[in-house]
């Protein structure tokens, strides 16, 4: 593959006597491969066109990179393959140069096949009905796969056996021709548990993942009713001067807006308008299709028409959305995390609602975020960069006092609640209550008595943390993963959450044969428990995982719950979709220290996040709105933000945390995860891959060494291998290595030098190795 820019040249050239193309395959590769175009295609290829092409015994679909005249001396000509033809693409759309950059830029930045990479800006392919076809479970179907809820005896056997092998081709399923499996898969189809895909060597559109939401069951949740828009004064005295001066400059400085979400959604539609009147394009991009749906509904109900584009949807479907991109017609595109490589010229508006939000960073490979894709894209095709949300980034506020972005903080205080944090160790004296202290059941009483909705948040599903030996200290583990199982004592069963698997309880400690089980920390089914006992009379409904697994169920809780059904809502982040926002009379968390203290440096932020949206539940002080905020760390620099009501206060303390653990956004963070399937084999290649990126960071420019655990030179370092949070799951042993850089990209291109070299000596153990670039989790 030639590298001189001056090779380039199109194959109309009559000074090309022979023309060659760089193609990139939809496979896990790094790099293209030159091939040469015959007579008979000469002056019809063009960069960024589909082609087939053979590669290996095999006729697949490709996309041009590049166009040469010559090819660098030494490479015969004869060992080339040809071009074989010209694909027929549905969309009827070539891959522009940005777009051909923007994949480019997306191997760089995340480390990974541009093979892959390629496929996120390329047009959705309709399968053909020719060729072999695959059926492989969809999201829906991996979380029904743990429980078979809701699927026939025969449904839930094909499905637990297509999630064993990652799907199936439909040639192996038809070879016994049983009509039982005709009928358990046409009945899992219909169920959205499982898609039918052609495996023909086409760019395919990606699987149908959730990009709804990371929680279970929250596709249904959000009301998108648009009732009467409360903004906050500041907002509507300073955004339309803000975003217009912005927009008037080719590259405006980038917003960071704060409010509430109507006051963000009466900016969005300001914004939008403006942008259409100078003639230029939005799109507006959030982490929740249920969201985005709503969003739709917003600038709808303003006269301004938005497409929906998400991933949810078959191919067929994405393809005919592509085509509506690219009309004239489409001024504003809405949709999830995909749909920040949506094709529109003249863009002007990026917006990022929920700019906050972990469901922006893809899971898979290539595991881009979506904010940082979008402002990538901003800088490049000059488009003015919003990032929205209730409760900041850390990266996005270290940009802002930075002075790289403008900050618009539309704070309204007259829709706070009163917030009360208080030590349980003070309250809780009488265990015999649970964690329902005095001081939340008499706001509990309180709410009742006037009326009122109460709400009771907890990010812990179950009725416990895990099951505990009293006597020998043991906890009932997953046979496959290396976590303790959750206890749900309506159901009488552990449960994995990792990898689904069930099993009843114990009458005896399986270590020591003690009788002394007991549960160990509390869920949504515990604090329910407890609810109905002390308040009998109560109408109590529970929302999270298990209770709503599907849409439908979650819909039937919206309406119960907008009937006025239930007294008391208990349940995890699945309140936040309830349209609950400034309702509740009163809001407990009584488990307020829940997450903060796990193997996670985003730790306190992931749970600041979720504290201050539960605080929000509440009506404002002046309707008698009430918190209480349970902890066991009064002090901690998260609740004590919350009793002053000071966001600044967190982020400015959990900044200097970071800077001072060389965390992001101070340092970019990689994580190198290994696993397979024999525990020496992964830590023999965990430890060989540590090895070899410190003799890379060593060799770049030597200096002593001193740490056995780390070389730090040129600002990178290695740390680790070490096992990862959960050493197991589904059967698989993991280990991890942790690679810092204060410079972006400082580290990549060692780790993709010795993976190439890792893959060819590590060949037994099914050992996996993955690339994750500022992971937003950690466990």
């Amino acid at each position: 593959m030639p590298d001189s820019p001056e090779l380039l040249c199109r194959p109309a050239d009559p000074a090309c006597a022979t023309a060659f193309a760089d193609v990139i395959l939809p496979r896990r590769l790094h790099r293209p491969f030159t091939y040469l175009i015959p007579d008979n295609l000469r002056g019809k290829v063009d960069i960024g066109q589909s082609v087939i092409v053979p590669f290996g015994t095999r006729e697949i679909q490709g996309l041009v990179t590049a166009l040469y005249g010559h090819l660098p001396s030494g490479v015969p000509v004869e060992s080339l393959k040809a071009v074989r033809a010209l694909a027929s693409d549905v969309s009827g759309a070539t891959l522009s140069a940005q777009q051909l950059n923007l994949s480019r830029w997306l191997a760089q930045r995340y480390a990974a096949p541009w093979g892959q990479c390629i496929k996120l800006v390329a047009p959705p392919m309709v399968p053909t009905t020719k060729g072999r076809v695959r059926y492989q479970p969809t999201d829906e179907g991996l979380r029904c796969v743990s429980h078979g809820n809701g699927l026939a005896a025969a449904e839930w056997q094909l499905l637990k056996r297509l999630c064993r092998r990652d799907g199936l081709e439909a040639t192996t399923l038809e070879r016994g021709k049983d009509s039982s499996i005709t009928k358990a898969l046409q009945g899992l189809i219909g169920k959205g548990c499982v898609f039918r895909r052609a495996v023909d060597g086409a760019l395919p559109a990606s699987r149908p993942r959730n990009e709804a939401s990371t929680q279970v069951g929250q596709a249904g949740l959000i009301n998108s009713a648009m009732g009467p828009v409360s903004v906050a004064r500041e907002a509507v005295e300073s955004w339309p001067a803000a975003v217009g001066e912005a927009l008037s400059h080719a590259a405006g400085m980038p917003i960071l807006l704060q409010s509430t979400q109507e006051s963000r959604r009466w900016c969005l539609v300001q914004a939008a308008q403006e942008t259409i009147r100078r003639g230029r394009r939005v799109l507006v991009v959030t982490g929740d299709v249920e969201h985005a749906k709503y969003l739709v509904d917003a600038l709808a109900s303003a006269g301004v028409p938005a497409l929906l584009m998400h991933r949810t949807t078959s191919a067929k479907a994405q393809a005919a959305v592509w085509r509506e991109v690219q009309a004239p017609s489409t001024n504003v595109v809405i949709g999830t995390r995909s749909a920040v490589f949506a094709p529109l010229e003249r863009l002007g508006l990026i917006w990022v609602e929920g700019e906050d939000e972990e469901a922006l960073k893809e899971e898979q490979v290539p595991r881009y975020h979506a904010r940082e894709v979008a402002q990538h894209r901003a800088l490049n095709e000059g488009a003015l960069l919003v990032l929205s949300s209730s409760h900041p980034s850390l990266e996005s506020w270290s940009m802002a006092r930075r002075g790289v972005m403008t900050a618009c903080l539309y704070r309204d205080d007259a829709v706070l609640p009163r917030v009360e944090v208080v030590d349980i160790h003070v309250l809780l004296k009488d265990r015999s209550q649970g964690l329902l202290s005095a001081l939340v059941c008499e706001g509990l009483e309180a709410a009742l008595l006037r009326n009122g909705l109460a709400v009771l948040y907890m990010n812990r599903r179950g009725f416990a943390s895990v099951l505990h030996c009293r006597d020998c200290g043991a906890m009932p583990q997953c046979e496959t993963c290396s976590i303790a199982l959750t206890f749900s004592k309506n159901s009488q069963q552990m449960r994995c959450h990792y990898c689904g698997r069930a099993r009843s309880v114990p009458d005896h400690c399986l270590q020591c044969q003690s009788l002394k089980l007991e549960p160990v920390g509390a869920g949504t089914e515990r604090i329910e428990e407890d609810v109905r006992r002390l308040f009998p009379q109560v109408r109590v409904g529970r929302a999270d995982g298990d209770t709503i697994r599907r849409p439908p169920e979650a819909l039937a809780f919206r309406r119960a719950l907008a009937a006025r059904e239930f007294d008391v809502v208990i349940g995890t982040q699945m309140l936040f979709g309830l349209d609950l926002q400034g309702r509740a009379a009163f809001v407990a968390i009584p488990d307020a220290d829940a997450g903060l203290h796990v193997s996670d440096f985003r730790a306190a932020e992931r749970t600041y996040r979720g504290l201050v949206d539960a605080i929000n539940l509440a009506e404002p002080l002046d309707a008698g709105g009430r918190v209480v905020v349970q902890t066991r760390f009064p002090d901690h620099h998260v609740m004590a933000a919350l009793a002053s009501g000071d966001e600044s206060r967190f982020l400015e303390q959990e900044l200097g945390f970071r800077e001072m653990l060389e965390y992001p956004p101070f340092t970019q963070l990689v994580r190198l995860n290994i696993s397979g399937t024999l525990e020496w084999a992964v830590i023999r290649a965990a430890e060989r891959w540590a090895g070899l990126l410190r003799a890379e960071v060593i060799q770049s420019a030597p200096r002593p060494v001193g740490a056995d655990l780390q070389a730090s030179v040129d600002d990178v370092t290695v740390l680790g291998p070490s096992p990862a949070p959960h050493v197991r799951t589904r059967g698989r042993y993991c280990w991890q290595i942790l690679v810092k850089s204060r410079q972006a990209g400082a580290g990549t291109e060692k780790i993709l030098r010795t993976l190439e070299r890792l893959e060819r000596e590590s060949r037994r153990g099914g050992l996996r190795f993955g690339i994750d670039v500022d992971p937003v989790t950690m466990v």
